[in-house]
């Protein structure tokens, strides 16, 4: 295992650029044999081609999956293929593109599902994984689910990852429990630093950006005031 950057699409296999494919990619593939390309870039925004598969999950009234042209808004679709909140109550937070994914507002939920687009939102769009929270949701919860996710999931082979999951838990606690909930927020975000950077791969790099983002759109849930 090696530090990325370099990217695979940029020194990869024997030192070579290396393209590595998933099975949504390999999918486009027939369509764009049998229809040309001309076909499938009909369909999409901007540098994001083509469609893709996305699963909503969560707070809603229709879960499952659903196929969509890229430049769909988040909103079209919560309500509009997800019926809105199964609870009747006002989708409160979005989580976009798994467990590692930035939790987004509703002032988020007019962002199109687009690559560069949730990039900019300080987001990712990543598999399309979309998970709905309503208004009785503990944002202060969900950033330490993601540590703690982290901290269980982690491989153990760079400190960053290992140590850092483990510490975050620990400073989550002390500001939902009320100590020092100042500096210990100064802490968490030095914390954010240190992952982001110093992981070796991506699980450690990206364990930040829920918990960065609760902290940012949902202040409120971690006693500070907006």
């Amino acid at each position: 295992m090696r530090f990325k950057p370099p990217l695979p699409a940029i020194k990869g296999l024997f030192g070579q650029p290396t393209v590595i494919n998933n099975v949504i990619t390999l999918a486009s593939v027939p369509i764009i044999l049998d229809r040309g390309a001309d076909y499938y870039k009909d369909y999409g925004v901007g540098r994001s081609r083509g469609t893709l598969p996305l699963q909503l999950a969560g707070n809603l009234k229709h879960t499952g999956l659903v196929e969509k042209a890229f430049g769909v808004t988040l909103r079209e679709l919560l309500y509009d293929y997800g019926g809105g909140s199964y609870s009747g109550r006002p989708i409160r937070a979005v989580q976009v593109g798994g467990p590692l994914g930035a939790y987004l507002p509703e002032s988020q939920f007019d962002t199109i599902v687009d690559y560069e687009a949730f990039v900019a939102a300080g987001a990712m769009l990543g598999h399309g994984g979309i998970v709905a929270f309503d208004d009785t949701v503990d944002m202060l919860e969900q950033a330490r689910y993601a540590m703690e996710f982290c901290s269980i999931e982690s491989c153990g082979k760079c400190t960053p990852c290992r140590i850092g999951s483990t510490r975050g838990v620990e400073v989550l606690d002390r500001i939902r429990a009320g100590i020092e909930r100042d500096n210990n927020i100064v802490v968490l975000k030095d914390l954010f630093e240190t992952m982001r950077f110093g992981s070796l791969c991506a699980m450690g790099g990206l364990t930040p950006d829920p918990v960065r983002s609760a902290l940012q759109y949902f202040p409120e849930d971690f006693g500070v005031r907006a």
